[in-house]
């Protein structure tokens, strides 16, 4: 076996949602086709039309990360399988029962996007393996970047969301984010918040599922599971300390493990309750990974990798603290896979030593769907916090918050 190309991560997802599955998927095409016009598909796993809760799965967000797409396409087999058959699911030591499937097909929409950037794999199983971005074309103004690995036209589509978007306003000027203003860097955040179609479509699904309440983004390498936040460190006690709030701007960045810095002029505040789910979920998904095949990824918040801005998992975590009509949407990211030998065969192994990876970061999400699912036929959750003062920005415009080498890049 081998890695799915483009073509077959879209026939793949179009099987899971075949007819004898009719009554409990749903495949859709996304609106926003990509610069070089092709479309991504995502697939809603589930039998309630009006669910309690979901669980949003993203992949294949970064080019060279080529085993996401099959982690996510592989759990869309299985989870749908398993439900059509009333059987449970195995995944070298770890399993979920065939009550579990059930429960998490019978309460949860699980919402899977496996594809985010087709062009970008594309580009990176064809041509260059390293290629991280979209494939978004040289404009006007647009410098010739020497080199590969990268450096090109293109955006890093994991800086790109509405998230402190213009980290040279948001940051510490000391900080060290990992986003660039460069169209030529590997991290290029782009020309403007969510100007990508890749990052439309992300954003699209979101709104079309308001049942989702938790957001899982799959990327390597490095044997992590983050959770939010990615800017800086969390704290719980000062509601105003927070990424919509301007009199913080110039100093976000500096967590506490940064040599040199005031690691105590700014942490980001998120509710205690949410913090400590987020940490429960994230040692739910450790030790099914570790029931897998006994690797041990570590756990930690999002920011412990690297300080960043426009990222997936803290938009979707934001989006609620500045619009209370937004459900609060906890968000994780997986960084799958260890390091090997040299740093391409670190972000796409050889496909022997995938399988067991793929089957680890699918008994991990397995255990998160069956752990939300449980707690979901149990109380129905709602929004866990109020609203922070200011409003969510949209592509292309700003929020109102006046009231209160690397071409080792991971993430």
């Amino acid at each position: 076996m081998s890695y799915l190309n483009v073509a077959e991560v879209e026939t793949a997802l179009a099987l899971a949602a075949r007819p004898e599955n009719a009554a409990f998927t749903e495949l859709t095409t996304l609106p926003h086709r990509t610069w070089e016009g092709r479309t991504s598909s995502a697939l809603r796993i589930g039998t309630r039309r009006a669910a309690r809760a979901g669980v949003y799965l993203l992949g294949g967000v970064h080019a060279r990360e080529w085993g996401s797409p099959d982690i996510l396409v592989n759990l869309a087999r299985l989870l749908t399988d398993a439900y059509r058959t009333g059987t449970g699911i195995t995944q070298g030591g770890a399993s979920t029962t065939a009550a579990e499937v059930r429960r998490i097909v019978t309460t949860l929409d699980v919402v899977v996007l496996p594809q985010a950037n087709p062009d970008g794999r594309h580009h990176s199983m064809t041509r260059d393996p390293m290629w991280r971005k979209n494939r978004r074309p040289a404009g006007p103004g647009h410098p010739r970047c020497p080199g590969g690995g990268g450096r090109g036209p293109g955006v890093d589509l994991n800086r790109n969301h509405d998230f402190l978007w213009d980290h040279t306003t948001a940051f510490s000027p000391q900080a060290p984010v990992a986003t660039s203003a460069d169209p030529c860097d590997e991290v290029y955040r782009g020309p403007a918040a969510a100007s990508e179609p890749e990052t439309a479509n992300v954003t699209w699904l979101l709104d079309r599922y308001p049942s989702v309440t938790h957001f899982v983004d799959v990327h390597s390498f490095g044997e992590l599971i983050l959770y939010n936040w990615g800017d800086d460190d969390d704290q719980t006690t000062d509601p105003s300390m927070n990424f919509a709030n301007p009199a913080w701007n110039g100093k976000r960045g500096i967590p506490d493990a940064t040599p040199g810095g005031d690691p105590h002029q700014y942490r980001e505040y998120l509710p205690a309750a949410d913090l400590d789910e987020a940490v429960a979920l994230s040692g739910v998904m450790r030790d099914a990974i570790r029931a897998a095949h006994g690797r041990q990824y570590s756990v930690s918040s999002a920011v412990g990798l690297y300080p960043t801005s426009g990222t997936s998992d803290d938009w979707a975590f934001s989006r609620h603290f500045t619009d209370s009509t937004d459900r609060r949407v906890l968000g994780f990211t997986i960084e799958w896979g260890r390091q090997r030998s040299s740093i391409p065969k670190s972000f796409h192994p050889d496909y022997p030593d995938m399988v067991p990876v793929i089957e680890e970061v699918t008994a991990a999400l397995l255990a998160l769907c069956s752990t939300v699912a449980g707690r979901a036929a149990d109380s129905t959750p709602g929004d866990s916090a109020p609203a922070v003062p200011g409003q969510r920005s949209h592509a292309g415009t700003t929020a109102d918050t006046s009231l209160t080498d690397t071409t080792g890049q991971r993430g």
